[in-house]
Order: structure tokens, then C-alpha cells, then sequence
């Protein structure tokens, strides 16, 4: 019954059969198998556990039962009935790779290298293999991974996994460009494929295309309204095309999902700002510092309010907090600049001007400051460089917020 696909009628046998030998071990693991087939785990599960309760040291009970688990994404039980298994004896390479593949998504990826590389005589001819061997290599080599991955497109030119593997194994080599071509490709592939959505929408925000990123998760969002990293990046891309309001939206909806992630706080906050919403803002800013103390700009922004609003002893706090927990922080040494010639401390002042462009030369702001700082200590010369380059960084900026790039698609996925 069970090799002609009759898994009901395989379930009735069973049972009427364990009404007769309830301690036959064999009855209770086809019944764990016949009513996985069926699609009800939570019984398979039960006729597993029982069989397992008469036979602990079973294999095939341990074995079945992991994979029940690996299919369901409960990596954590999958590892502990699979790791079992082996212990025993089973041999099978399709445990060892579901274990290698638990271990994974578990954290253990050392673990899960070691065994998948021990794998390859005998798995070497699959495409899965190869996904699942460079997604483990990821952390630890992108050039391996980028390799593991080229393996699997080999043998399976449009497989999605290794597409999107593909692309993180050339981010991690700072191939954006590589990978940009990789996720076209999957789209091409699977226009609704959501996971490559949002990994090109991502991609698209990191190199400043927003108008695709923008395409990318607003299509995986109506897809999966339910997913949370669509939400997350769709709310990240209008920022990228100052669309304020309707992020603030997107990221108070995500707070509502998630309601103990900080940094949508600081990006409520920091939108506030933008909005002129002074009080929500700090709101916003002191709750994401509640959540997660070591958001430094969260505390920048925070600080640079009170700057704003002449509390200048209570700004000056939070920018030594900022710049004890990171100095080299581009903005916070720019304010702190502000903050010292405001109290006329203009040596101090200079000196941390100079950090912040050091920092970031394209920070406009800290270049005029500085021409101000100059000014008062009367060194024209350098007060009008300052300011040249202030003016000039500031045009390029304001340009560059005007000017949306978008990638040429082609037309079969501009289509979608």
C-alpha cells in the first residue's frame, strides 16, 4: 500500500496491526512514516516517540524521526534524534547531511563544514550539496563558498539557492556588481520568488538604487505580507528616496510586529527628526536606547537635539558617551566640534573637526564648521578652503539625493 502510494489506507492496516502486536517495533516506525506521508507530523510523531519508547536504540526510528524534524525546520530536535542515529551506526549519507545541515542552522558550522566536506565522494554529484557546503563556507571563506556555489550552477544553472548563494558568497568579496548579475538572474527565474526580492532589494539599497530596491520589496511585501524582513527593507528603501512619511509608516508597523528591536526605534526617531517632530523624536530615540543601549547614533541624534536646543552641558554628555564607546565616530566628533566652539574652546573645536573629516571627508557640515572656526581665530585662508569644499560637497550631495539610478533589467523581468 505504501509503495503504491496509499498512505490512508497503509495508516488503517497499521493500526488494526498494532491492536494485535502493539510492542512490534517495525508496525509503530511504517506508521510513523505512512502518517508523515500523509502530512499529519504531529501523529507520525507520536508513533515514532512510541516506537522509540520500546526501542531507544533503534536506527531507523532515530533516523526517521530527525528527518521529520528537519523537514519541519526544528533544527535543534532534528540535530539531537540525527546525531543520535550516527552515534548507532546509520551510515546513510542523506543523514549525515541533514545533520550537516542542522548543525548549520543551529550555529555549529564548523561542525557542519568538516561533515559536509567528508561528504563530497559520495555526494559530490548533487547540486544540493554543494549549496549546502557553500552557504557553511560563507563565514569562513567566500572565495570556497564562491567556488561550492559555481559547483552547484553547474549542474543546475537556475537553481535559486545557488543563484542567491552566489551573490552573498561575491558580497563577501565586495563583488557587488557579480552579485547584482547573480540576483537577476534568479529574478528572471522566479519573478516571486520572495527570499531573492528581498536579497536584491537589499543589495539595491547598499549600492544606492532605490528605485529598484523600492520595485523589489514592495512586490515582495504584497507577495508576503506577513514577512518581516520584506517590511523591515521596504521601509529602509523609502528611506533611501525620502519618502519620510511613508517609512515612518512602514517602520511603526514593523515595531508593532517586532516590539523589541531597537534600532526601528532609532530609525522612528531619526524620521521623526526629518518630520520636525522634535518630542516624538526623543521619545522614539531614548526608547531604542532602552532596548539596546549600545546604538551610538541613537544617542548622536539624541545629543544633537540638545545641541539644537542649547542644552549644551547635557549634549556634551551623550557625545562622550558616543565617542568613548566608538572614536572614530564621523558625527559625534563633528558635533562635539560645534558644541566647543560654541563654549569658544576653539583649539579643542579644530581638533575635532579635523577627526570628523578625517573621518568622512564628504561630510559637508564638518567642513564649514571648521571654515567657522577659522574665521574666528582669523585664518582666512584656510576659513575660505573650508568653505569652498562645504559648498561644493553639499552641491554634489543635494545632486546625488535628486538623481534616482536604476539598474537596465531586461525586459522579461521589467515585465513582471
Amino acid at each position: 500500500m505504501m509503495q503504491a502510494g496509499d498512505f490512508q489506507s497503509a495508516t488503517e492496516a497499521l493500526r488494526e496491526g498494532l491492536r494485535q502486536y502493539p510492542a512490534s517495533i517495525e508496525l509503530w516506525n511504517l506508521l510513523g512514516i505512512a502518517e508523515s506521508e500523509s502530512n499529519r507530523a504531529d501523529a507520525a510523531k507520536e508513533a515514532f516517540l512510541h516506537g522509540l519508547k520500546l526501542a531507544p536504540g533503534s536506527i531507523s526510528l532515530n533516523e526517521n524521526i530527525g528527518f521529520l524534524f528537519y523537514r519541519e525546520a526544528d533544527y535543534r530536535a532534528a540535530v539531537s534524534y540525527l546525531e543520535r542515529a550516527v552515534a548507532l551506526g546509520s551510515e546513510k549519507p542523506g543523514v549525515r547531511f541533514s545533520l550537516a545541515a542542522s548543525w548549520l542552522r543551529t550555529g555549529a558550522s564548523a561542525k557542519a563544514l568538516s561533515e559536509l566536506r567528508a561528504l563530497e565522494p559520495s555526494l559530490g554529484n548533487r547540486s544540493d550539496y554543494w549549496v549546502e557546503r557553500g552557504t557553511a563556507e560563507l563565514s569562513q571563506d567566500a572565495a570556497a563558498a564562491d567556488a561550492s556555489f559555481s559547483h552547484a550552477l553547474q549542474m543546475t544553472p537556475h537553481s535559486i539557492p545557488a543563484l542567491n548563494g552566489a551573490a552573498y558568497a561575491a558580497e563577501k568579496q565586495g563583488l557587488d556588481e557579480k552579485a547584482l548579475a547573480f540576483l537577476i538572474q534568479a529574478r528572471n527565474a522566479a519573478p516571486d520568488d520572495v527570499p531573492t526580492l528581498t536579497h536584491f532589494g537589499a543589495l539595491c539599497i547598499r549600492r544606492d538604487l532605490g528605485l529598484d530596491a523600492l520595485d523589489a520589496l514592495t512586490k515582495a511585501h504584497k507577495l508576503q505580507p506577513a514577512n518581516n524582513a520584506a517590511l523591515y527593507l521596504l521601509a529602509r528603501a523609502n528611506i533611501s528616496l525620502e519618502n519620510w512619511q511613508q517609512a515612518f509608516y512602514l517602520f511603526a508597523e514593523f515595531a508593532r510586529r517586532v516590539p523589541r528591536f531597537g534600532p526601528t526605534y532609532f530609525a522612528m526617531g531619526w524620521l521623526d527628526i526629518k518630520l520636525d517632530r522634535v518630542e516624538q523624536a526623543r521619545a522614539e530615540l531614548q526608547k531604542s536606547l532602552a532596548l539596546e543601549p549600545n546604538l551610538e547614533d541613537a544617542r548622536y541624534e539624541l545629543a544633537q537635539l540638545d545641541l539644537d536646543n542649547g542644552q549644551l552641558n547635557a549634549s556634551e554628555r551623550l557625545l562622550e558617551e558616543v565617542l568613548k564607546q566608538d572614536p572614530h565616530h564621523a558625527k559625534a566628533n563633528m558635533a562635539m566640534g560645534d558644541l566647543l566652539m560654541r563654549k569658544g574652546k576653539l583649539a579643542d573645536a579644530e581638533a575635532y573637526l579635523e577627526t570628523a573629516i578625517h573621518e568622512d571627508p564628504k561630510l559637508a557640515p564638518a567642513h564649514y564648521k571648521l571654515s567657522m572656526v577659522f574665521f574666528r581665530k582669523h585664518e582666512m585662508e584656510q576659513a575660505e578652503k573650508e568653505k569652498t569644499m562645504a559648498v561644493a560637497l553639499d552641491a554634489q550631495a543635494s545632486h546625488a539625493s535628486r538623481t534616482q539610478l536604476r539598474l537596465e533589467l531586461p525586459e522579461s523581468d521589467v515585465s513582471q
